[in-house]
């Protein structure tokens, strides 16, 4: 059998956001459109790096968004980050994080703490696609309680310990580590330190982590540290900072990824729809199935507008930190919603690699947990709310 045909791209769930596109948008559309139906499908069966994804989207020059002019870059914000992550999800699904990680956290490190000698080195190469990162935090000890659980220590220019979910790490060329200083007294947030390492350096292991997610194809690691020499390592109030600002937007990022990947797995079902009788009428002509695409709609489309609402107050310069998790929450969720609603309209047929969309409704499930689980966001909404702590 042939695979399912996709559908058209669809610039919007229901009603049009109050926003204008940036040229790296129409970029990304056009990158998206040209993918066939049987790429799509190599790239989500791959258990290997997918080294023409890369390209493709490094000649689209989307690595370029929100990396300053004078090393190659284009503005954009992550507002502009969202849009290119949704409409280039609605083709490859989660597989945009290849591209996500370098615009999320890569770029914004760099900039805002590198010094400009290693601005000079990586930033240039970087947007031409020949400078990959991957970003280390959780540890075995501990996923959410990310400050708790920090052993990996630093000292005397040399980087010791284990990092877990070090997503694309074998493959990269760069990896930005959290590490505390042996120097500091205490824990929580004392004495926390971002390392780049190169990742051709002495003293790495990489232990892959098998996972039916998206990062199969990525491939995610965990990553032991012995006495791994640092390029660079940046200390005190800016660190803080510079992980505040990537953390809310990598929350906020997520939801153009779900969102964009929901969609086209629900644009493909409701096409097969059409053409699919099942006791002399449509699939999609049945008022059950409608319901069912009509609720898993409008929480998308909720989530949706929400979520963009929340970017754009973040790059105007408010405080969202719990507006970011709500959005990463509702968003991740209707989507999974949305998802288990294109895989039942194909019924069995929505459950193989033949009807495109099993993959996206398997890794969608991934971001229930990451990077926050969903526990840990009504927490902080519970406390923001004022609920007691135990």
């Amino acid at each position: 059998m042939t695979l399912i045909p996709s559908a058209p791209l669809r610039p919007d769930v229901l009603e049009p956001l109050n926003i204008s596109y940036p040229p790296a948008y129409e970029r990304a559309k056009a990158l998206a459109a040209s993918l066939t139906d049987e790429q799509v499908a190599d790239l989500a069966a791959r258990s290997e790096f997918p080294e023409d994804l890369w390209e493709f989207v490094t000649d689209a020059g989307l690595l370029r968004l929100g990396i300053d002019e004078r090393w190659g870059g284009e503005p954009g914000g992550i507002v502009e980050k969202m849009q290119v992550a949704e409409i280039l999800s609605q083709r490859i699904g989660v597989l945009s994080w290849v591209w996500g990680i370098t615009t999320c956290f890569a770029g914004p490190i760099l900039q805002s703490l590198g010094s400009e000698d290693l601005k000079a080195l990586i930033l240039p190469k970087l947007v031409e696609g020949k400078a990959r990162f991957a970003f280390g935090v959780s540890e075995p000890a501990g996923g959410s309680d990310l400050f708790g659980a920090l052993t990996t220590s630093y000292a005397d220019g040399q980087l010791n310990g284990v990092k877990r979910w070090c997503t694309a790490s074998l493959t990269a060329d760069y990896l930005i580590i959290l590490a505390r200083d042996t120097k500091a007294e205490g824990g929580g947030t004392a004495g926390l330190t971002l390392c780049v390492v190169d990742r051709r350096a002495d003293g790495m292991t990489f232990e892959r982590i098998p996972t039916p997610s998206f990062a199969s194809a990525i491939g995610t690691y965990q990553v032991e540290f012995d006495n791994v020499p640092v390029m660079e390592a940046w200390q005190g109030p800016e660190v803080k900072e510079a992980l505040r600002h990537v953390l809310i937007e990598e929350r906020l990022l997520i939801p153009g990824i779900v969102i964009g990947a929901a969609t086209g797995a629900l644009e493909r079902s409701l096409a097969y729809a059409k053409t699919r009788n099942a006791f002399g009428n449509p699939v999609d002509s049945y008022q059950g199935l409608q319901h069912q695409v009509a609720d898993a709609v409008m929480d998308l489309e909720t989530s949706r507008h929400y979520s963009y609402e929340m970017a754009q107050r973040w790059a105007r310069g408010d405080d969202v930190e719990i507006g970011c998790d709500v959005a990463k929450s509702r968003s991740t969720t209707a989507a999974q919603r949305v998802a288990d609603v294109a895989v039942q309209m194909m019924g069995g047929i929505g459950f193989t690699g033949w009807g495109g969309v099993e993959h996206i409704w398997r890794d969608l499930r991934a971001f229930q947990l990451a990077p926050i689980t969903e526990e840990l966001v009504r927490n902080r909404v519970a406390r923001y709310m004022g609920m007691s702590r135990r």
